[in-house]
């Protein structure tokens, strides 16, 4: 069991960009998101990794 907690939301900063792309053609993009407000409350994220024992081929059949 691991657990992890990454920096706060706000002082999260994505890296820049050091110049832009000089190969390629500009398109449009549509996203699909939106903002989401919650009150301040605690949030738990979990990532469960299940991995099943190895059988022989015959059992799996």
């Amino acid at each position: 069991l691991s657990i992890s907690s990454g920096p706060p939301a706000s002082l999260f900063q994505p890296p820049r960009r050091p110049g832009l792309g000089t190969v390629g053609k500009p398109i449009r993009l549509l996203a699909n998101h939106f903002q989401v407000q919650i009150p301040k409350i605690d949030v738990y994220h979990y990532d469960v990794d299940i991995k099943p024992e190895k059988r022989p081929r015959r059992v799996n059949r």
